[in-house]
Order: structure tokens, then sequence, then C-alpha cells
């Protein structure tokens, strides 16, 4: 029978194999956790979008003249004025919808109210942003 003889130099097969094993398993924590930091990325990326839409939405609505805006009735009731689904970009998971509410308070106050919904029902996120316009002024 003969006999391994370690001099030092060099690793053995068993070091190896240890090594490997570790490079492995270090190497799936890593794709795990790259997966993740990507997924959580489009997520905020997508948020991110619908929020600067709706935004800009509301934006839009807010430069009207106060007279050019619908008078709802009954006052006090939200009531669809617009829907811009077909505007949102594809990027934004389906289904994607895109609605403005107009909400007449009173004679002189209007309420302008955006919503984005997207995703499906189990995942589903709402953007809403919501905002008063007086006559003669916000």
């Amino acid at each position: 029978m003969s006999s391994i003889k370690n001099n030092g130099e060099g690793f053995t097969a068993i070091e190896l194999v240890v090594m490997l094993v570790v490079l492995a398993v270090a190497f799936t924590g890593f794709a795990g956790s790259y997966n993740t930091i990507q997924g959580i990325t489009k997520k905020a990326r997508d948020i991110n979008v619908a929020n600067q839409l709706a935004f800009a939405k509301v934006q839009a609505y807010e430069n009207l003249a106060y007279t050019s805006l619908p008078t709802t009735t009954p006052t006090g009731s939200l009531i669809q004025v617009e829907d811009f689904s077909s505007a949102l970009p594809t990027n934004l998971r389906a289904p994607r919808t895109g609605i403005v509410y107009v909400n007449t308070v009173s004679p002189t106050l209007k309420q302008i109210v955006v919503s984005i919904r997207y995703g499906s029902s189990d995942d589903q996120k709402v953007i809403d942003y919501a905002d008063f316009i007086q006559k003669n002024g916000l």
C-alpha cells in the first residue's frame, strides 16, 4: 500500500472539493440576492413612473381655467372625466388603467383625483393623487 506524502505544496483533493462546495453555495446566494434586487428595482421604477404620470396629469388639470373643468352632479360625487389608460407605458404590468375624476365640492371649489392602477389583483399597485382647485386661484 502506498502512502501519500503531503509536503505542504499544493492542495489535496478534499480541500479542492470543499473549496468548490463553498464557492457554489456563495454563488447560489449571490444569484438569489441579485434576482431579488432586480425585482425590487423593477417595482421601484414602475412606482416612480406611475407617480410622475399622475403628478403630471394633476398639474395639467391645475393649469386649466376653472370654467373649463367639468361640473359634476350631484355635488360631492366623483365623476370620471378622462380615461388615459392608453397613454400609460407598456412596461407597467397589465392590466393598467389611468382615470381622472372630478368632484364639484361647491360652486367655487372642485376636486381633481388621478388614479393609476397596474398589475394583477394579487400584486396590484394603486397610485392616487388628489388636489383642490378653487375658482380664481388654487
